[in-house]
């Protein structure tokens, strides 16, 4: 317990420590027409959680148990993403590229720490790697649409991964558990925590690298439970998840094209609606405690409890997705572009 304590500060105050470095190394995100923020803010902090993760292993490395090989396959394609995200702030790199990798990235970490082939039924083995890559692959481009309200990324995804902590055992659980303290060290710059607005975003070195961690580790920890696990896994990130595809499907509706930047999900109406950064950070972090209590709460069940536990959760995220956009029309707002 004392050596899991001393790692988790570790990835803690590492994270702070990389991002504050990361904050004056230059790196500016610009504001657009799709902007949340209207002045130039620094980017590439995400570099920090990746840093302030990997510290808190090298801790624990001495106490390291049986999982190490999928673990150790989720790491390094986590800093394979991340380090594509790091060159893409830096860089701008070409969209056809970071699809590659990221595919490529996805099918490995669903080879080596899947496939999830139970799903409330049994799966082919090569479908299970399908949908697992495909899991991946969805939740971090998901996640990277998310890093553009302070503290919206860091405060979810920390509470998601405290959740993941809490349902897995051993190696898989510390790991967990490190990520959330890196992202939660990370917060101190991302989140309106020392004043009202963030001094510091993920980029896409966080949103990539990130989420490419908590997405292999959710796939891991759902292949070894089993049982309809997966779907609890995806519970889990559903704030996120569901803001984008709900969000892609009104787009859809409307024949507008989907691939076009734009301000119309759920998060970024309530900022247009008034909603202050620091309001709209605590909202959704508040979902992803709810949406993980579901999910610790499903836990209990066998496969077809799970599926209920995770429809559930859908069917009231969809209520609170409708209800913003509603208010968002009444307001006068455009609510697809």
């Amino acid at each position: 317990m004392t050596g899991l304590v001393l790692a988790l500060l570790t990835a803690f105050a590492a994270a702070a420590l990389i991002s504050l470095f990361v904050r004056q190394a230059g790196l500016i995100d610009k504001p657009n027409h799709r902007s949340s923020h209207t002045a130039p803010t620094p980017r590439g902090g995400g570099l920090g959680v990746l840093a302030g993760l990997f510290a808190g292993l090298i801790c624990l490395a001495p106490m390291a148990d049986t999982h190490q090989t999928p673990l150790l396959a989720i790491m390094l394609a986590g800093a394979g993403a991340g380090t594509l995200g790091l060159l893409d702030d830096i860089f701008i790199l070409s969209e056809k590229l970071k699809f590659v990798v990221l595919v490529a990235l996805s099918f490995a970490v669903a080879m080596l720490a899947g496939p999830v082939t139970h799903i409330g039924l049994e799966l082919p083995w090569w479908l299970g790697l399908i949908g697992s890559a495909l899991f991946l692959f969805t939740t971090i481009n998901a996640v990277n649409f998310m890093d553009g309200s302070d503290g919206i990324m860091a405060g979810g995804m920390a509470v998601a991964a405290i959740g993941l902590g809490l349902m897995a055992m051993d190696g898989l659980s510390a790991a967990s558990f490190l990520l959330a303290a890196a992202w939660l060290g990370f917060a101190l710059l991302n989140a309106p925590v020392l004043g009202s607005r963030g001094s510091l975003f993920a980029g896409d070195v966080g949103a990539l690298g990130g989420a490419m961690v908590f997405a292999g580790l959710a796939l891991y920890w759902a292949a070894l439970e089993g049982d309809g696990a997966a779907w609890l896994a995806a519970l889990l990130l559903l704030p996120y998840l569901g803001d984008v595809l709900l969000t892609m499907a009104s787009r859809a509706r409307a024949r507008r094209c989907l691939f076009t930047p734009h301000r119309a999900h759920a998060y970024q109406l309530l900022i247009r609606l008034g909603w202050s950064h620091r309001d709209v950070a605590l909202f959704w972090s508040g979902l992803c405690a709810l949406c993980a209590a579901l999910a610790i709460w499903g836990q209990m069940f066998s496969s077809p409890g799970r599926i209920g536990v995770f429809w559930l959760g859908v069917a009231g995220f969809t209520v609170f997705h409708q209800i913003v956009r509603r208010s968002a029309r009444k307001a006068g707002l455009d609510t697809t572009q």
